[in-house]
């Protein structure tokens, strides 16, 4: 789900979950104080020429092949993508310099390399090294990776920084895949690929950084310091970072007021009171928060197996009402599948459900649910989303349906138990980007956020005109995706909840916006000059 649900990663044996998946969960960890200076230049307190980032979440493995975009802000310090996505959602060099389709049907995708690019432990970037872990990473049982790479057929080396990736079925994600936000891109070293564990708890990509395990603690702080084999040492702003694993985003707020973080991501929860503390707050709409109703089918909860109540649902929410009082805008309302700037947005779809709890109720009605029913729904204290599933819970109980509600406190609990198939209707925080990367999580009948692995035969007939669609036709069968998952009611948006970062004063570089998924290229932010 994005830094949204949609960022995070499970260790072995658990469920893959989605990038989109853009939302960021947070999970309780203890905040551990770091002491705090002036710097010579007159920086921000603590911070000189090393920077404290906080994160809300650790990740159960530092390996990006394993690992979910809910880490992002982990593996982005070590690993430079292949491309990197711009705040405008255009696409500019990383490891790569040259990259795209070719050929007839887009059925080919072809990426040229950098040249004279070293991972931190020496080895050369070169087109057998991308190929080595590009198979790894497709290999992976764990993890969102795999699944943004499950049309490539084969990949072949043509040349010494060629790569050529044959497909399936055409494939319009993968330049976004190959991006920081969803991590596919993250090219390891050979050395490491070939004793995995090593990744686990250390990294060995050609970012500007690696990690330092004398100054790590797993869990709790993850220092990283300059890779001596970085071809850009332009792009090394820092002499230390270390992320620091703060588990309230009050304390967050916290912990930045005293100086003891510079950077840190954000929660929609604190963004007032972090403008009040004199961040700088960045917080584009990224996550389609609110309920996924699941079970379409009926399986465990029969009501939700009519088209019929699942509208009903979506009329019965008051969701400006509820976007300003969890977010304070009512702008961030939301009751479509893409958000405004994308190219699947349809401005005329946010009249498809009005406020309306009598419409609501005459549907219910002819579905046979004159009086309502009971509906279980998973809920996460995670990044607020149980306060979303009791505003939602209290609307609903206007129109007879009660909300039986199981709320599982950390990530990967939630996690576990919304692909069990037990929940018919879970909180959902999904980040948003185009409909190939809603397909990943949430179309995908074996995508984690489709748990009762709904299919819908018009909805495949449409994604495969858009994946062998040119750029020109593809907005066009996006916005017909999106209206098509409207009219199925497949889920309950509420809002475009936003994906937040705050900064101190005196940083600069960190550029997130909805078109780059919210995801900025973290190793940009710097001390302005």
């Amino acid at each position: 789900m994005s830094p949204s649900l949609s960022r995070r990663r499970f260790p072995a044996g658990r469920p893959r979950s989605s990038a989109a998946v853009a939302a960021v969960v947070t999970t309780a960890l203890v905040l551990t104080a770091c002491s705090a200076g002036t710097s010579s230049k007159g920086s921000p307190k603590g911070m000189g020429d090393v920077l404290t980032f906080g994160a809300p979440l650790s990740p159960p493995s530092l390996n990006p092949a394993v690992g979910d975009p809910a880490y992002s802000a982990f593996y982005q310090w070590a690993y430079d993508p292949l491309v990197v996505m711009r705040p405008d959602g255009s696409f500019g060099p990383g490891l790569a310099v040259k990259w795209g389709y070719v050929g007839k049907g887009n059925r080919a995708y072809e990426l040229t390399l950098r040249k004279g690019v070293k991972f931190s432990d020496g080895a050369a970037l070169d087109a057998q090294a991308v190929k080595t872990y590009l198979d790894y990473q497709r290999s992976q049982k764990t993890g969102s990776a795999a699944g943004l790479l499950v049309n490539v057929k084969s990949i072949e080396v043509t040349g010494p920084l060629t790569v050529r990736l044959k497909l399936r079925a055409s494939d319009p994600n993968l330049t976004f895949a190959f991006a920081q936000a969803f991590g596919g891109g993250d090219i390891a070293s050979p050395k490491a690929v070939g004793k995995p564990k090593s990744l686990d708890n250390g990294t060995a990509g050609a970012g500007p950084y690696m990690l330092d395990a004398s100054q790590t603690v797993a869990a709790d702080h993850y220092t990283f310091v300059p890779n001596p084999h970085y071809w850009n040492k332009d792009r090394q702003h820092w002499k230390k970072v270390t992320i620091r694993v703060i588990p309230n985003s009050s304390s967050m707020v916290q912990a930045m007021r005293a100086g003891q973080v510079q950077a840190a991501l954000g929660d929609a929860t604190t963004l007032g009171a972090a403008e009040s503390a004199g961040l700088k707050v960045l917080a584009p709409p990224q996550a389609l928060t609110g309920l996924n109703l699941a079970d379409r089918k009926g399986t465990a909860s029969k009501p939700l197996g009519d088209v019929r109540v699942r509208q009903a649902l979506n009329y019965a929410v008051d969701r400006k009402a509820i976007a300003k009082a969890l977010y304070g805008d009512e702008k961030l309302a939301l009751s479509q599948y893409a958000l405004p700037g994308q190219s699947a947005y349809d401005a005329s779809l946010n009249d498809t459900y009005p406020y309306d709890p009598a419409r609501a109720k005459r549907l219910l009605a002819k579905a046979g649910y004159p009086n309502g029913f009971t509906l279980p729904v998973l809920s996460t204290s995670l990044v607020g989303l149980d306060k979303m599933t009791q505003a939602v819970s209290g609307q609903l109980a206007k129109v007879g349906v009660k909300l039986k509600v199981t709320t599982k406190p950390s990530a990967n609990d939630y996690f576990v138990a919304m692909v069990s198939g037990k929940y018919p209707a879970p909180v959902i925080a999904y980040g948003l980007a185009n409909m190939a990367t809603l397909h990943v999580g949430v179309v995908n009948p074996q995508g984690p956020f489709n748990p009762f692995h709904t299919s819908d035969p018009h909805l495949d007939a449409l994604y495969k005109k858009y994946f062998a669609a040119d750029e020109k036709d593809s907005a066009a069968l996006q916005q017909q995706i999106n209206a098509h998952l409207m009219k199925q009611a497949w889920a309950l948006p509420v809002v475009g909840a936003p994906l937040s970062y705050y900064l101190a004063k005196g940083l600069t570089g960190l550029e997130a916006t909805t078109a780059n998924a919210g995801v900025p290229w973290l190793t940009e932010l710097r001390q302005e000059s």
